[in-house]
C-alpha cells in the first residue's frame, strides 16, 4: 500500500485483506502517508495479518525514532509487526527531504545495531561512522526485546549485509533470475556471520494492474516503471 488511497482507505483495505485471507500487508515509504501511524491504525483494526514497512528509510528518521516506532507498533499489533528498513535512494533522501545521502550500507548496518540495542537494553550509547549517540533512554518497556528486521537490497554489498544481519530480504521488481542471484549473496553474508539461512525469508514488491483491457492496465503501470527506470539510470548508473 502507498499511493492513490487515503490513510482511512488503506486501513479499510487491509482490514478487508485480512478477511480475504491475506498473510501480510506492507506500507511503503514516500508520499502515501506516514507509515507508522497508518500501520498503528491497521494494527488496531485487525487481529491476524502481519504488518510491515516496505521500507522505512534509515536517512529520514533517526535510529532511536525508528526503534520507538517499531516498539509501539509491535505492542499495538501483538507481535505482528515486521520492520522493513533500507537506504532508500538519493533522489528521495536529498531532493525530497533535504538530507545528505552517503555511505548507505554503513548507515543501514549502524541503524540496525542501534535499534536492536535500544529494544533489548532500553538504553543506548553509540559511536559509529555514520551515527553517534551520546545516550538515549526509552521511557517505557517494549512488549518484546526485539522485532523482525527485513532489509531492502538490490546490489551485492547490501545483499551481503542483509544475509549477515537481517531476518529477511525485501526486493523490488524481482524475477526468478534476480532472486537466484540475490540468494547467492545472501548465503555468503549469512556464512560470514555464522548464521543459518534456513529461516531467512525473501519477499518482493511487484506492482500489479488488473483490467479486462490490457492497454488500460499498461497505462496504469507506466508511471511506476518510468520512475524506477529513471532512478536506475540516473543514480545507479545501470544501463537500461
Amino acid at each position: 500500500m502507498g499511493s492513490g488511497l487515503s490513510p482511512t482507505d488503506v486501513v479499510e483495505t487491509i482490514r478487508l485483506s485480512e478477511e480475504a485471507g491475506y498473510e501480510s500487508a506492507w506500507m511503503v515509504e514516500g508520499h502515501g502517508g506516514e507509515q507508522f501511524s497508518i500501520l498503528t491504525a491497521c494494527a488496531l483494526a485487525t487481529r491476524r495479518i502481519r504488518l510491515g514497512t516496505a521500507i522505512s528509510s534509515v536517512f529520514v528518521r533517526t535510529a532511536p525514532t525508528i526503534a520507538m516506532a517499531a516498539a509501539c507498533l509491535d505492542q499495538f499489533s501483538g507481535g505482528r509487526f515486521v520492520l522493513g528498513l533500507g537506504s532508500s535512494h538519493k533522489v528521495q533522501v536529498e531532493a525530497e527531504h533535504g538530507i545528505h545521502y552517503s555511505d548507505p550500507v554503513t548507515r543501514v548496518r549502524e541503524t540496525v545495531e542501534v535499534i536492536r540495542m535500544l529494544l533489548r537494553d532500553g538504553s543506548v550509547s553509540y559511536r559509529g561512522k555514520t551515527i553517534t549517540i551520546e545516550k538515549f533512554d526509552l521511557w517505557f518497556k517494549p512488549a518484546h526485546d526485539s522485532v523482525p528486521i527485513y532489509l531492502s537490497a538490490l546490489f551485492p554489498q547490501m545483499l551481503g549485509l542483509c544475509g549477515e544481519i537481517a531476518n529477511g530480504l525485501l526486493m523490488v521488481f524481482s524475477t526468478p533470475d534476480s532472486v537466484r542471484k540475490a540468494r547467492e549473496h545472501l548465503v555468503v553474508g549469512a556464512a560470514r556471520a555464522g548464521r543459518s539461512f534456513d529461516e531467512f525469508e525473501m519477499g518482493s514488491l511487484i506492482p500489479v494492474a488488473i483490467d479486462t483491457d490490457p492497454k488500460a492496465a499498461y497505462n496504469r503501470m507506466r508511471p511506476v516503471l518510468a520512475f524506477y527506470l529513471g532512478f536506475y539510470q540516473r543514480y545507479r548508473r545501470v544501463p537500461l
